[in-house]
Parts: C-alpha cells; sequence; structure tokens
C-alpha cells in the first residue's frame, strides 16, 4: 500500500503545482491586460481633452478681439445714448459672435470612470476650466437674453440698456481672456502627462 502511495503522490503533488502556477500565470496576465485597457482608456481621454481644449482656446482667442470692439462702439453710443436707434441698437447686438465651446471629452471622461484613474491634480484643473466654460455659456445666453427682452428695446427705456449691454459685453470679452488662461493652463498640465499606448495622433 504504501509503495502504491509513494508511486502517485508525488506525481499528484507536480500536477497540483503545475495547476496552481497556471492558475496564478492566468490571473496575472488578466491583470496585466485589464491595466493595458484602463491606461489606453486614460490615454485616449488625456489626447481628447488636448484636442477639445485646443479648440475651444482657438475659438475663444478667435472672437475675444471682435467682442472687445463691439464693447468700444458700445461704450461711445453710451455716452451719446439718444444717437442710437432701437434697431441699430439690435444690429449691433446681432453682430455678436457666440462662441460654441464643446465639452464631449470631459462627458466622455466621466461616463467611463476615466477620471478616476488620473492625477488628482489635473482632474481639479480640467474639472475647474470645464465648470468655467459652463458658468461662461450659462451666463452669456442668460444676460443676452435679458438685454434683448421685449421691454428693454423700447425707446423710452434705451439708454438703459445700451448701458448694460456695453457692461455686458465688457464682463464677456474679461471672461473669455480668463477662460483662454484657464484653457492655456490645463493645456501645459496635459502636455506633461505620459501616453503609454497611444502613438502619435
Amino acid at each position: 500500500m504504501a509503495s502504491k502511495v509513494g508511486d502517485w503522490l508525488p506525481r499528484a503533488l507536480v500536477e497540483s503545482i503545475l495547476i496552481v502556477a497556471s492558475i496564478m500565470l492566468a490571473l496575472a496576465l488578466d491583470e496585466w491586460q485589464e491595466q493595458q485597457e484602463i491606461q489606453e482608456l486614460i490615454d485616449r481621454s488625456l489626447v481628447n481633452f488636448a484636442n477639445e481644449l485646443t479648440i475651444n482656446k482657438s475659438r475663444i482667442d478667435d472672437v475675444s478681439p471682435y467682442h472687445r470692439g463691439v464693447y468700444q462702439i458700445l461704450e461711445r453710443r453710451s455716452s451719446d445714448p439718444k444717437t442710437t436707434s432701437v434697431i441699430e441698437f439690435r444690429q449691433i447686438m446681432d453682430s455678436m459672435q457666440p462662441v460654441v465651446l464643446t465639452s464631449s471629452a470631459w462627458q466622455t471622461a466621466v461616463a467611463t470612470g476615466a477620471l478616476g484613474r488620473m492625477d488628482f491634480g489635473l482632474v481639479q484643473a480640467l474639472s475647474l476650466t470645464y465648470n468655467t466654460q459652463l458658468r461662461f455659456d450659462e451666463n452669456y445666453n442668460s444676460r443676452l437674453r435679458d438685454i434683448l427682452a421685449p421691454n428693454n428695446l423700447q425707446t423710452q427705456n434705451l439708454e438703459v440698456t445700451i448701458y448694460n449691454a456695453s457692461r455686458f459685453v465688457s464682463d464677456v470679452a474679461t471672461q473669455e481672456l480668463e477662460l483662454s488662461g484657464y484653457y492655456a493652463a490645463t493645456l501645459d498640465l496635459l502636455s506633461q502627462q505620459p501616453i503609454e499606448t497611444i502613438e502619435d495622433q
């Protein structure tokens, strides 16, 4: 009986060790693949952020000088509002060029959970930048809508309306400069992030 046990026991031990080793190897391989997928998700998110913020900054930088010019026109009209008709004022305001700023990279990173895997300082900068962008959009649309309300476009109210419009456009130009600064700072942080799994895109 002892000889029979001696025959199969070493083989059983070797087989058990091989089975455990193969399981451990499979688990390690799965973990490595998962880490590679996570890193690829992070890298793609970083590239998307860089592309989107570069485009948004370019759009802001392009339109900002024009808005400063509109502000100067309104300031001149505000000093002598009686020379401006409702139609002329409306034409000036209609010439304002709203900037289309996108946030799909942020929304995608939130939806995929990529933000939770990124550097905390970078996520803070991205959050601040996109929140500032959102406030800019909301402020622009709501204040412009208020200024162009029918009651404000009455001749007797035009003097106050021109003044308020001048302040609004001045604030827009200031916020555009601020937002451009946030874009530049965040893009600088993004440029310092290592991208491991994506070649030049």
